[in-house]
């Protein structure tokens, strides 16, 4: 009896320890395992996603930003080193004023060359400086406008041939800007040069204008002085009596 109950209590004692031993034994869940796996997969998916949008944002921000160059269509609108804004004022020059060419460079001379060539006189009723009446006036208003005219003209023409050539170097430009940024700048460019091309064309206009109010200012100018030449003055007639 005593060698049963020691037995058995030697029994109990080496089940208890066979528990302890096996309740150090890791566990593997393997529905956990698999979802947790799916997580960091989505997760290094989702950090990849993130680097890409950060990648295309930073190239967003720099095709919107920044200066861009657009030196070679600077100088389109104006060609040939002429502008329009270089004209003498038209007022002076239809008032009779004095002619100044030195805006004008080569083209001014050129003019001064022609007009002098011409040989004209200084005015139509030989009446000395300071006593030019309306028709000396009027003749001094037309020489100095076709004066202009003629420097005008001269460098118009160049600018001309200058300023297309120019229009269609930049023509070739378009669709080569690396980014949106230079393509906004390239069009911003053409537009204001496109406005000076425009300023250019109401100036030929407006000289124009003035050649023809220079020819006006001649018929009035005869128109006044033919009435004065038919003015009556009875201090001045004679009366012839018969026989």
């Amino acid at each position: 009896m005593v060698r049963e109950t020691l037995f058995s209590a030697m029994l109990t004692a080496s089940l208890l320890h066979t528990s302890g031993a096996f309740a150090q034994v890791p566990v593997i869940d393997t529905a956990t395992l698999t979802q947790a796996t799916q997580t960091a997969q989505q997760t290094a998916a989702i950090m990849q996603t993130n680097q890409q949008i950060l990648q295309y944002t930073q190239q967003t921000y720099q095709a919107v930003t920044g200066n861009r160059s657009t030196g070679s269509l600077q100088s389109i609108g104006i060609g040939g080193g002429f502008s329009m804004s270089s004209v003498p004022g038209l007022s002076s020059l239809l008032g009779g004023g004095g002619l100044s060419m030195a805006g004008l460079g080569s083209y001014g001379s050129l003019a001064s060359s022609i007009i002098n060539g011409l040989n004209l006189v200084k005015t139509l009723t030989g009446a000395t400086s300071g006593t030019s009446g309306p028709t000396d006036l009027a003749y001094t208003g037309a020489v100095n406008t076709s004066a202009a005219i003629t420097a005008a003209v001269a460098g118009a023409q160049t600018a001309g041939t200058a300023r297309s050539s120019a229009f269609t170097g930049a023509a070739g430009q378009v669709g080569t800007a690396p980014d949106i940024k230079g393509s906004i700048d390239q069009n911003s460019q053409l537009q204001t040069q496109t406005g000076q091309t425009v300023n250019e064309l109401i100036g030929t206009v407006n000289l124009t204008n003035a050649a023809l109010n220079a020819q006006q200012q001649q018929d009035l100018a005869a128109q006044s002085k033919l009435s004065t030449m038919w003015t009556y003055d009875p201090s001045k007639a004679t009366l012839i009596g018969g026989n």
